[in-house]
């Protein structure tokens, strides 16, 4: 079915272009609507978004590198997918963690902009339905193509919004689905309760230490969202190019480093925040000043404060660049 779809002529015009974040709350409440598909929705929604600017994204970079080679724009998608996935997805989930949600489905539509931009340069068509089942089996949410598009055929197009008013429990198994795909937890649609236990353990231990330390997020996933892109990349890459030898076995000197620059960014700019907070602290006590619960009590009580605080400038801070 990968072989089908393919493009037959020049890009359409894209839209104009949104940032991945405002994308990913236009997305949320077509998922609470239909939370038990949330990857199709997903899925059909990045196509939906993505296809025309995928292509258009493709066509600017023949057009400023006519000379380039297939390979070399496949690697310049992979190292822009990468980092757009941890700039959307780990920055924003670093501030505070009642973001989940959105820094999850953005990481993913980056991850799937990037998927549609590989199907392009293997001359497929970035607009197809075709591409929705596609990227549903990259993700592990199906085995073939074949399965993916019987299952699709039950699942409503553009279901109307919801206002994110689902159990709690649905919402959270959706949460640790989406942590699935991402990589952050153990995958697998199978699994018995103590499986589901154990696999959730990672992302409840992030959401636990966030609420004390909320930039401890961003180094935490900047380095797991981009271990588990360049994985879907070269799984991307082998899929739409059959035969073709793995892409990171082909470069495992280059690809293997990149991006290094988002990630080292990522950690130095928690590092940064995190001093303060720390700092603060540590001056209370040498000073001997107390607030609550002796020095320990009073400790904490600083730490979460000034962290909050700095999470909340750098937050408003980001979001004030975005618009």
């Amino acid at each position: 079915m990968n072989g089908g779809g393919r493009t037959t002529g020049g890009p359409r015009p894209a839209p104009a272009d949104e940032s991945v974040t405002v994308q990913a709350q236009a997305l949320l409440p077509m998922i609470w609507a239909d939370p038990q598909h949330m990857p199709e929705q997903l899925a059909f929604f990045a196509v939906r978004r993505f296809g025309p600017r995928a292509a258009a994204a493709v066509a600017r970079r023949r057009e400023r590198e006519p000379q380039a080679a297939d390979d070399e724009l496949r690697r310049e998608a992979i190292t822009h997918g990468t980092r757009m996935t941890i700039a959307d997805g780990a920055v924003l989930g670093g501030p505070f963690v009642i973001l989940m949600p959105v820094s999850f489905v953005a990481a993913l539509l980056s991850q799937a902009r990037m998927v549609l931009e590989l199907a392009v340069l293997a001359g497929h068509d970035p607009r197809s339905e075709r591409r929705v089942a596609d990227l549903l089996v990259l993700q592990d949410v199906y085995p073939s193509t074949e399965a993916a598009a019987a299952s699709l055929a039950e699942v409503r197009r553009r279901p109307p919004g919801g206002r994110g008013r689902i159990p709690r429990r649905t919402r959270w198994a959706m949460l640790v689905r989406m942590a699935a795909i991402l990589g952050i937890v153990g995958g697998g649609e199978k699994r018995g309760k103590l499986q589901q236990v154990v696999a959730a353990l990672p992302i409840a231990a992030l959401f636990l230490v966030g609420m004390v330390l909320p930039l401890i997020w961003v180094p935490a996933l900047a380095v797991i969202y981009r271990k588990n892109t360049l994985r879907l990349a070269d799984r991307a890459v082998r899929f739409y190019t059959p035969g073709a030898v793995g892409y990171q076995a082909a470069h495992p000197g280059r690809l293997s480093h990149m991006p290094r620059a988002a990630g080292v960014a990522s950690v130095l700019r928690f590092l940064a925040l995190a001093v303060a907070p720390l700092a603060f602290a540590a001056g209370l006590a040498v000073a001997g000043i107390r607030l609550a619960g002796g020095f320990w009590g009073t400790g904490l009580i600083v730490l979460v404060a000034v962290s909050l605080l700095a999470a909340g400038i750098w937050f408003v801070h980001r979001r004030s660049h975005q618009r």
